[in-house]
């Protein structure tokens, strides 16, 4: 390991970070999931860095504490985040989590379907081999997209019929929310914010053939968005906009081959549900691995400063976590070698990595250090991105800080 680690992040956590989840979290003792917010609790903000706050701020005096105790390696392990299964750890996921991986996806049950009480399990002893509190993402969107489907998780309908009341959405989003976080569950890696080009309809293969949007029309995607947003929020999870700048215009998904959008460009009517997301208090949004020939016709949109420095954070004025998708199996990255899939990113300036291969963390942080080592400016980079991905725990009370 590169440099002279300062604090070991063990003895940090044990000393000035501690994991909220319930009553006796001080003790050592067992103890379940954070709660759910009280319906008046306020719909967070984009996350912002803590630099930009004041000092006073006690949350940002704690992520200012933790990501200062931490040598460059530990940093760049907060901005990955690897699969584990539902119902339990496997042995690759306990060594990234040993090696400080900042976040766990919940992919499918290997046994079948996990229950609420196995998926509690699974994320108590998630965050108890953890060497930092971890963000616990899941794909709960609904429909065809839906991880979490066993014995205590509603079966949530299809996007495309959730979007025809968005009022009721509000509702079932918050219920879907307390269901997650009582699971132990502080991320849903939805809702999809794309709008599906009505001339496509099933033959937009990410979004359309799969009924994951909620509409063709910007207006109703964006009412429909917000609702998601603000339902879940009130249930105690985070919710992510995905997949900026927008799957509804692509024939291909970036699951199975690569994708090219010809159309979208910066002042597009279909970014409008992005920015009902972020203005309803979306803090992550999750990068398209497509490319838009209008904006970037040379690199994909997770490794497009242009799309993600000065559309999203520019133009939008998104502050809080940028993410991107799953780029450990996606064909659209697979001629990108999984250390520059992190660099790449990072330096576009992106700040959470996402990848179901629990084996990816470990190129991805030495590519990530080996960078940070010989660019002093892509060390600030990295460093800014930890702050965002720290900030994101904290806003959800996953990380706080002694008196």
């Amino acid at each position: 390991m590169p440099g002279a680690r300062r604090v070991p992040v063990r003895v940090l956590v044990a000393v000035t970070a501690v994991l909220v989840l319930g009553p006796t979290a001080c003790t050592g003792e067992p103890t379940g999931p954070p709660p759910a917010p009280a319906s008046d609790a306020p719909s967070p903000r984009a996350a912002t860095p803590p630099s930009s706050q004041a000092p006073a701020d006690p949350a940002a005096a704690c992520v200012d504490s933790v990501v200062g105790s931490m040598d460059t390696r530990e940093r760049a392990a907060q901005l990955v985040m690897v699969g584990v299964p539902a119902d339990g750890l496997t042995a690759a996921g306990r060594e990234a989590l040993g090696e400080g991986a900042g976040g766990v996806i919940l992919t499918d049950a290997a046994g079948g379907e996990a229950s609420r009480a196995q998926v509690t399990a699974t994320t108590r002893e998630v965050q108890d081999t953890a060497r930092v509190p971890v963000t616990v993402a899941v794909d709960q969107e609904g429909g065809k997209v839906q991880d979490l489907k066993g014995e205590g998780f509603t079966r949530i309908p299809a996007a495309v019929t959730q979007g025809r009341d968005p009022a009721g959405l509000r509702a079932d989003a918050r219920g879907w929310g307390e269901e997650m976080s009582g699971a132990g569950v502080t991320l849903d890696l939805a809702p999809v914010a794309d709008v599906v080009d009505p001339d496509l309809g099933e033959a937009n293969e990410p979004v359309g053939a799969l009924d994951r949007g909620f509409g063709t029309d910007p207006a109703r995607v964006s009412d429909a968005v917000t609702a998601f947003v603000e339902g879940l929020d009130q249930g105690g999870v985070h919710a992510t906009l995905k997949h900026f700048p927008g799957l509804g215009r692509v024939r291909e998904n970036t699951d199975f081959a690569g994708a090219a959008d010809t159309r979208t460009g910066v002042d597009d009517p279909g970014l409008a549900s992005f920015r009902a997301g972020i203005a309803a208090g979306a803090p992550v949004v999750m990068m398209s691995s497509a490319v838009y020939e209008r904006i970037d016709p040379d690199n994909r949109a997770l490794f497009s400063r242009a799309v993600i420095t000065d559309l999203l954070r520019g133009r939008l004025g998104f502050t809080g976590v940028v993410s991107t998708d799953d780029v450990g199996a996606a064909a659209a990255v697979t001629d990108v070698p999984v250390g520059q899939r992190a660099t790449r990113f990072v330096a576009a300036g992106g700040d959470q990595v996402l990848t179901i291969e629990a084996s990816d963390l470990g190129p991805m942080v030495e590519a990530l250090t080996a960078e940070a080592d010989e660019d002093p400016a892509f060390a600030r980079r990295l460093e800014e991105s930890a702050r965002r991905v720290l900030t994101l725990k904290s806003d959800r009370g996953i990380l706080r800080c002694a008196p």
